[in-house]
């Protein structure tokens, strides 16, 4: 099983590609690249173009790693002082949904509480669960991969 996890960002979302063969699980891309940033001719102010954009950079990772089975997705943890970045991470999730529908992919979004982990804790869990990346290894990135790390074990 293979499934792509994602984190959501206003300007350079995250991804992991996880899979588990015999009870041991991969991060896939762990080398490669695992960071969508958003091009600079994108204006802060155009949402509806990064919404395209993203959308068909998820298609390109569908169609590079054509046996993806599931999409998870880590969504923020909303409160009521949200910020503009958060929605626009909300805006790029939407583009991911809608990407996995239209390749009639399942998807699932997931808090911190549903997947076994919290802010302070997620990039020593992504460690210990699966690895970690070359590069760009932050809390964003471990999300990512913590989110198809548990999609990997809740098929």
């Amino acid at each position: 099983m293979k499934v792509l996890g994602f984190r959501g960002d206003p300007k350079a979302p995250r991804y992991a590609i996880v899979s588990e063969i015999g009870g041991s699980f991969t991060l896939e891309n762990t080398s490669d690249d695992t960071k969508l940033s958003v091009p600079a001719s994108i204006s802060d102010d155009a949402d509806a173009e990064r919404i395209e954009w993203i959308y068909r950079e998820i298609l390109r990772i569908f169609d590079e790693h054509t046996d993806i089975t599931k999409v998870m997705i880590k969504a923020n943890e909303y409160t009521q002082n949200d910020t503009k970045a958060k929605r626009r991470s909300a805006h790029n999730e939407a583009a991911v949904m809608l990407a996995c529908a239209h390749r009639n992919m399942p998807v699932e979004v997931k808090i911190y509480a549903s997947i076994a982990t919290k802010s302070g804790d997620t990039k020593r869990h992504a460690e210990s669960r699966v690895g970690k990346t070359a590069k760009y290894w932050d809390n964003k990135m471990a999300d990512a991969v913590n989110v198809a790390w548990w999609g990997v074990r809740h098929p």
